[in-house]
């Protein structure tokens, strides 16, 4: 069952707050959510701030609290103690000013678990440093947001690392090499990949990472690519994506918080519409994502080691 941290608003002429409470959390637990009653500040602090309207004459409170947290808005409502109509009325004001912001009550047995699942994905990310290693790569002329709004609107710290931090952490041999079956690729490779890996986990450490995008290329004067680093990356549970694509490796992020699974970053590479079919391609992959691969040069450039895999099939 999903939890959902909320602040509990109710009138100082209620003098039965604590019962009301009690009773609306076990009624949205019949429903699929446990409601965490929590304090100002650390609603204040969640991407998604959710309240809880317990009483009417609480519509100050909550507009109080929403001009000091300036994000998304949850109000949830229960059938009694004028709990609904003091959420509608501070909901209409909040639209009024432009805010976002969502109505939820007792009758929404469907949405309140999505909502709450919602939340708990953005509380996961709160707080996390996320590294863009060498900054976006140029193609990039719709996916390179101001970093503020990945701070403001999930609480993600973007730190920006040069390639050359990670040049010096790459060392002379590494512990951990490639293995499979490889084509066109020999051992000053494989040895290379495994180097390049080693210096992203040094990196990873020494910046206290918890995801990372790297402008690729800018590793090709190197002789060498991050395509099987970033595949073993992911399959250890660490997201990576490449050029320093930060909405993709969000994306990414997300998609293995839902399923427990990596992703896979990929251009769509063809579309028949008649068949129904999207052809979907990139030069690396999970490995536990592959129901086969092969080593093999990074696409575009024919320099280093890539992985050329084939997706397993299933949903």
């Amino acid at each position: 069952m999903p939890a959902l941290p909320v602040l509990p608003l109710s009138s100082v002429l209620s003098g039965h707050s604590s019962l009301v409470l009690e009773n609306v959390v076990e009624k949205f637990r019949g429903l699929g959510v446990d409601l965490l009653p929590k304090g100002e500040e650390e609603i204040a602090k969640e991407p998604l701030s959710a309240l809880l309207f317990l009483t009417g004459g609480t519509e100050h409170m909550a507009l109080e609290f929403a001009r000091g947290a300036r994000k998304p808005l949850l109000l949830l409502a229960h059938f009694g103690h004028n709990s609904l109509p003091a959420a509608l009325e501070t909901l209409a004001r909040l639209r009024e000013e432009g805010r976002k912001a969502w109505l939820l009550t007792e009758a929404d047995g469907e949405e309140l678990p999505r909502f709450a699942q919602v939340a708990a994905l953005a509380h996961e990310l709160l707080g996390k440093r996320v590294g863009l290693i060498g900054g976006a790569s140029p193609w990039l002329v719709a996916s390179s947001p101001d970093f503020s709004a990945f701070w403001e609107k999930l609480g993600l710290e973007i730190v920006e690392v040069p390639l050359s931090a990670l040049r010096e952490r790459i060392p002379e041999e590494a512990e951990i090499l490639p293995e499979g079956v490889a084509l066109g690729i020999g051992e000053s490779e494989r040895r290379m990949a495994g180097r390049v890996y080693a210096g992203l986990r040094a990196l990873i450490a020494d910046y206290r990472l918890s995801a990372l995008s790297i402008a690729c290329f800018g590793l090709l004067s190197e002789g060498c690519t991050a395509c099987w680093a970033l595949a073993h990356l992911s399959d250890a549970g660490l997201p990576a994506g490449c050029e320093g694509d930060l909405p993709a490796l969000l994306a990414l992020w997300l998609g293995r918080l839902v399923s427990g699974y990596p992703g896979f970053l990929a251009n769509p590479a063809e579309v028949d519409w008649k068949r129904e079919r999207l052809l979907l391609a990139h030069c690396t992959v999970p490995l536990s994502l592959a129901e086969s691969f092969t080593l093999r040069t990074h696409f575009e450039s024919g320099i280093g080691l890539a992985v050329a895999g084939r997706v397993k099939p299933g949903p």
